[in-house]
């Protein structure tokens, strides 16, 4: 199993690049951090188009404000590379080659910065026999297909920053993602039985249509209206009766005076 790091617990000093060993037409040199392939972990960083062809096929990144530490990795990562070659040149190919030139040469992962844009980023997907090797998951752990993907979505990557390729006209870092998590818009399922679901049998408490429901909602306000009402006659009902007692006492009073 692969030993994943995160990119912010990484000492881009304890990299340590092999000689160059010639491998066909190219020449070769392996990345390792504590003499372990190096398997790197982003932070979060935004989809913004992808190239899928037959041999090369590519995912374009942006860097978001709250991000821009993973930015400043790449920027060491590719100083790194271009001072070690730098150092080692002589060794390397039998020559001091200058500063200048060994930058000029090398194609670097981080782009410089635009004014008031984010930074971007592009990474390789390896193709093994005209598929795409990488493994796509979204954030259920479901796998995807990479030409599903859309843009602006939020993506956490897996990267192998596995080595140096120098060519004749360049020399890059070979680093492509390994896996990837992406962050899609759920569409929401709905499950709908073709049968019908629903108890028609009254005797349960349900009802054979919404005609029915309204009936005994309306039922059920008049019963509350009604007692309501018996209550307010009542209560007339006994205030009229103390007045017809208050009428019949001071009657009495009256009489009792004429006597």
């Amino acid at each position: 199993m692969a030993n994943v790091l995160n990119y912010s617990n990484t000492d881009i000093n304890l990299l340590t690049i092999d000689k160059p060993i010639k491998e066909g037409k190219i020449y070769y040199s392996n990345i390792k951090y504590n003499d372990k392939p190096l398997f790197l972990q982003t932070s979060k960083i935004q989809i913004k188009d992808y190239k899928i062809n037959n041999k090369t096929s590519s995912i374009q990144f942006e860097i978001k404000q709250n991000n821009l530490d993973l930015y400043d990795y790449f920027i060491k990562l590719d100083n790194k590379i271009i001072k070690e070659t730098y150092s080692n040149s002589k060794d390397w190919f039998n020559q001091e080659i200058p500063l200048e030139v060994i930058d000029d040469f090398y194609k670097r992962l981080s782009k410089p910065l635009e004014k008031d844009k984010n930074p971007t980023i592009r990474f390789k997907v390896p193709i093994i026999d005209n598929k795409v090797a990488s493994k796509i998951y979204n954030q259920d752990k479901e796998y995807i297909q990479l030409d599903s993907i859309k843009d602006n979505l939020d993506a956490i990557l897996i990267l192998h920053i596995k080595g140096i390729k120098f060519m004749k006209q360049q020399y890059i870092c070979d680093c492509y993602i390994t896996q990837m998590r992406v962050e899609e818009n759920k569409i929401i399922k709905y499950e709908i039985p073709e049968e019908c679901l629903i108890n028609f049998d009254t005797d349960n408490n349900t009802y054979d249509s919404d005609e029915d429901i309204i009936d005994r909602e309306l039922i059920e306000q008049l019963k509350v209206e009604k007692l309501k009402k018996k209550n307010e006659l009542i209560c007339e009902k006994k205030i009229l009766l103390e007045k017809l007692e208050k009428i019949d006492l001071e009657i009495r009073n009256v009489d009792n005076i004429n006597e």
